[in-house]
């Protein structure tokens, strides 16, 4: 019966390990899907600099965007490293509003060049407790997906967010393509994408951008949920708990 016990232990040792691995592996696969929207914007200020070598000015604004940017790359590593050892970014109090337009700054594009009108309803003395660092993950996820729906068409981003009680809501909404019925309780599994290896660049996926929404925001106490219709458009709504 000992030897049993003691071989049992080890068992379960080996799967706890084996967890951890995969979990890491999972990590890694999450980072590579957010960094490579950090790397865009920092390449094309390197190269801005480089093109402009004779303005200063621009070449120090752009120096400074890169430094952010890095900044919040090792943030995000932090971030998921902390997932896997189970430990957690304390929770601060953070005006919504400043989520929201740090969003917009590290997506460094104009969205109106994309014919996309940008609608932010949220008070500007709005605040939330999170990890501001995990809830910016969130916010430019939602951002980036409604963008890439209406790079077709064009259309409306909507970003609201306001208390209920004891919870806050937030919400993005765009006009974009919407989600198929079939597919819309899936749009929150692993590597699940609504786009193709055929689309463009612009708007292909890794299928992990919601994955992590969803963690992120159940990790906080919260929920995210999903309307939408093909042609009509999609609605992500967070539901948080208000701990102000």
């Amino acid at each position: 019966m000992q030897e049993n016990a003691e071989h049992i232990s080890v068992l379960e040792e080996q799967v706890a390990s084996a967890q951890k691995l995969a979990s890491l592996g999972t990590m890694a696969c999450l980072a590579a899907h957010e960094f490579n929207n950090i790397l865009v914007p920092m390449i094309n200020y390197a190269e801005l600099a480089l093109k402009h070598k004779d303005d200063i000015e621009l070449m120090r604004k752009a120096l400074e965007k890169t430094i952010k940017h890095g900044n919040r790359a090792a943030m995000i590593i932090q971030s998921m490293l902390g997932m896997v050892r189970d430990q957690t970014q304390s929770l601060q109090e953070v005006k919504v509003i400043d989520l929201v337009n740090d969003c917009f700054q590290v997506l460094a594009r104009d969205l109106s060049k994309d014919r996309i009108n940008v609608k932010i309803d949220i008070p500007n003395d709005l605040i939330l407790s999170t990890r501001p660092n995990q809830m910016q993950q969130v916010l430019l996820n939602l951002i980036i997906n409604a963008r890439q729906a209406m790079l077709d068409t064009g259309g409306i981003l909507t970003l609201s967010a306001e208390k209920h009680n004891k919870t806050m809501q937030i919400t993005v909404r765009d006009t974009g393509s919407g989600i198929e019925t079939t597919r819309i309780d899936q749009i929150f599994d692993p590597f699940y994408s609504t786009k193709t290896q055929t689309d463009t660049p612009d708007k292909q996926g890794t299928g992990l951008g919601l994955t992590v929404c969803r963690n992120i925001i159940e990790a906080l106490s919260g929920t995210i949920s999903v309307e939408s219709q093909p042609g009509n458009g999609a609605i992500f709504t967070i539901i948080l708990p208000d701990q102000t």
